[in-house]
């Protein structure tokens, strides 16, 4: 019986690991999508319980900081729970008492602006066009009048009058119909204050339930998404509040020195409204303009609120919500607001209001989870793109002075060395790719050729690479000076296989040899198998490089090393195969046809370089580390 349990708990100890090395991903575009749609069709017709409820969760995340405040100040968990709640409470509470006393003084007071809106409105309608409008209200209502005439007298029987029987309505009816919404909403409120108080007591307790669900087998993965959204929440709505307290505050005190009444309820709603995106700071404008134009006599006060909320709107719109924001949440502004575009249709006034915490949460998911990156890519702050991939975009685009600002923006950043095995390298290799699918057309081709030539161009001459191999050579003081006089260069020859391409990657192993005192003369792939012989036997190189740009030309590449081996036996010969990770079946084919090394990066390219064209710092550099 034992060896039976131990058995089964083995197989399922067994199936577990299986199942964390080889985790269930939903890789099918298509299922993917249908589980999104799925998704958003269970959230709309389930609004009404959901809506709620991430209210609740809202409100908690907006109150866990000073709960945890409280319990390091040795509170219980329960008390520091209903003290933090009973606070914001009674917060809610002045601040809505505060406003609705001002609205009923305000309502008090409406039916005597009544004069003044007429007297504003008759300034600006002139009297020809108060007669014109008179002129053709009489119009219509003799018109009107002899219409009715002439019904009247084609009658021939009185009209037949409708009797409906209406049964007066009870007690119990009157006062549902009154107190019905509130109920309803005071419901609703008390469910929301409920599920806050139990979320924010057994915070712990729903980790783990939500662990236990979702990410029993990813733990650590499971635990930094939720520290993450909450991070993330948190700061929204801290900022959030302290952006639109500071909001009022300047509106209310900005109106008051206008003179317009009531500035401590405008500032309030302003606030308050600020709350809902997009659609509650036009309100917030909307109401204490209207009421300036009811109030003062003249123009120029409301013309001055006008001024007071533009100026406060162009610098909250224009530089502090994108920037503040954008870097609390993690969202672009265009993603918050296709995403509140999109939470205002499912869910309503209510999607609006939570549309940046949601659009929060699937963002970090996208983050973690692979078949949800579309969210992180679509949302996020950055564009996740590599510099390589923007830098061929913008010449794919024909855009000349975008693909140069990647580059120098990659070179602040990289050494010269890392730029073109990361960037123009991989630039050129894609290239050569579309070319041979027929994706890029011969325009294009060449455009790119002429924008990372017109680079090269702009590095020639520098020396910011220095020579770094795994084994650095030793050289005497007087040896180096001589490696390094431009008169006393050593000869190398750079051999372009296929097209353009091949010769421009040349030009960049040129630049990073120049360091170590190396000529490389470039022979065009435009050259002959004879001549590239004849140039070489002219030279006397030290070293032949032969650059190769997958995928096409591999073939002619193993024809010139051939050639070139054929002649020149003893002569050291370094085949770029660049771009290439897993190209070791090509190079080791090229190495059985007579090749000396075979690289697949300009890195490599040059340590070999270095030690096939100065074997004599290789020797000592080998006997120094012997005598030590």
């Amino acid at each position: 019986m034992n060896d039976s349990h131990e058995t089964g708990a083995t197989a399922l100890a067994n199936r577990d690991a299986v199942a964390v090395s080889h985790p269930v991903r939903p890789s099918d575009p298509f299922k993917v999508t249908l589980l999104i749609f799925a998704v958003i069709a269970f959230m709309y017709f389930t609004g009404e319980v959901l809506r709620p409820l991430a209210l609740a969760v809202l409100l908690s995340f907006a109150l866990a900081p000073a709960v945890r405040l409280l319990e390091r100040c040795r509170l219980p968990r329960a008390a520091a729970v209903l003290l933090t709640v009973a606070v914001a409470l009674a917060l809610l509470a002045g601040v809505g008492f505060v406003v609705e006393q001002q609205l009923t003084m305000l309502a008090r007071r409406l039916p005597g602006y009544q004069a003044n809106i007429e007297k504003k409105v008759s300034r600006i309608l002139q009297p020809a066009q108060w007669a014109a409008g008179n002129r053709l209200k009489a119009m219509a209502d003799r018109l009107t009048s002899q219409t009715e005439g002439t019904a009247a007298g084609e009658s021939v029987a009185d009209p037949i009058q409708k009797v409906e029987v209406v049964a007066q309505p009870s007690f119990q009816e009157r006062v549902r119909a009154v107190t019905g919404p509130f109920l309803e909403l005071l419901g609703v409120g008390a469910f929301v204050l409920i599920l806050v108080l139990f979320i924010l007591i057994g915070r712990e307790n729903l980790s783990d339930r939500i662990i236990g669900l979702f990410g029993r087998r990813q733990i650590s993965l499971t635990t930094r998404t939720m520290e993450e959204v909450g991070q993330r929440i948190s700061r929204y709505l801290a900022t959030f509040a302290l952006v639109n307290s500071g909001y009022g505050l300047a509106v209310g005190v900005g109106l008051g020195l206008i003179g317009v009444p009531y500035a401590i309820l405008w500032g309030c709603l302003g606030a308050l409204l600020r709350f809902i995106p997009y659609v509650g700071p036009a309100v917030a404008f909307l109401l204490p303009l209207l009421f300036s134009f009811a109030h003062f006599p003249g123009w120029m006060q409301p013309i001055e609120v006008a001024a007071l909320f533009g100026v406060a709107e162009m610098l909250l719109n224009g530089y502090l919500e994108p920037v503040i924001y954008g870097k609390t949440t993690g969202i672009s502004a265009l993603g918050l607001l296709v995403a509140a575009m999109f939470w205002t249709w499912l869910w309503g006034t209510m999607g609006l209001l939570l549309s940046t915490p949601l659009t929060v949460c699937l963002a970090v998911l996208g983050k973690y989870v692979p078949s949800l990156h579309v969210f992180a890519t679509l949302l996020g702050e950055e564009a996740e793109l590599e510099p390589d991939v923007r830098f061929y975009q913008r010449l794919v685009a024909l855009d000349r002075e975008g693909a140069v600002a990647v580059v120098e923006a990659a070179l602040k950043q990289r050494a010269h060395l890392e730029v073109f095995d990361q960037v123009l390298v991989p630039a050129l290799s894609r290239a050569e790719r579309d070319t041979a699918r027929d994706e890029l057309d011969e325009t294009k081709q060449e455009f790119v050729w002429t924008v990372v030539g017109e680079i090269l161009d702009g590095l020639e001459g520098t020396r910011e690479d220095c020579v770094a191999t795994s084994d650095p050579p030793v050289a005497e003081p007087h040896e180096m000076d001589v490696t390094v006089s431009a008169r006393t260069a050593v000869p190398l020859v750079g051999l372009a296989v296929e097209d353009a391409a091949d010769a421009l990657v040349l030009r960049m192993l040129g630049q990073l040899m120049a360091a170590s005192g190396c000529a490389l003369e470039i022979i065009p792939s435009s050259a002959s198998s004879m001549q590239v012989v004849e140039r070489v036997s002219e030279q006397s190189p030290r070293l032949v490089v032969v650059s190769h740009l997958p995928p096409e030309g591999l073939g002619l590449a193993r024809y010139q090393v051939r050639q070139l081996r054929a002649q020149f036996a003893q002569l050291p010969i370094l085949v770029g195969h660049w771009g290439e990770t897993g190209g070791v079946s090509a190079a080791e084919r090229l190495r059985q046809i007579g090749a000396t090394h075979v690289s697949l990066s300009l890195a490599d390219a040059r340590d070999r370089a270095i030690d096939l064209a100065f074997p004599e710092r290789r020797a000592a550099a080998m006997a120094t580390a012997l005598r030590a």
